[in-house]
């Protein structure tokens, strides 16, 4: 779930920001501006009633501005470009508490997403069913 999720955000941030470079785990060296890093920093899962489960992701957007010179002009406009298009990822997770900080010539964008999911129970399904003498199939 993790995996689909963090890939469902890259795909989504590569359509709405064009064919910028994103990352999915940190890079130490050779970073190419600009560029996005995506990870997921924290999940959960909270047992509801009737085999539901609610997951919840806590999500770090990080970007990385080309210019040096306007970085707060060039994180501005990406950080309302993103709350935008990112109300929703992929139209199937819900964006919440999303949150913009301007951090060390960065932009670090904070947001969860929650999903309800149902338990399957894998079982044995009965066969056949005896009753007063007659079998049914």
């Amino acid at each position: 779930m993790v995996t689909e999720l963090k890939d469902l955000i890259i795909q989504q941030l590569k359509q709405v920001f064009g064919g910028i470079k994103v990352y999915d785990e940190p890079i130490r060296q050779g970073l190419k501006v600009p560029a996005f890093l995506v990870l997921i920093v924290n999940d959960s899962q909270e047992r509801k009633l009737w085999n539901l489960s609610e997951w919840q992701f806590l999500v770090n957007v990080t970007y990385f501005p080309e210019d040096e010179r306007n970085v707060y002009t060039e994180t501005d406009k990406v950080s309302q470009t993103f709350k935008e298009n990112f109300r929703y990822i992929a139209n199937q997770y819900h964006v919440n508490r999303l949150e913009a900080e301007k951090h060390d010539g960065t932009l670090v964008i904070t947001f969860s997403v929650k999903k309800l999911v149902r338990e399957i129970e894998v079982g044995t399904k009965m066969q056949k069913l005896h009753y007063g003498g007659a079998t049914s199939e």
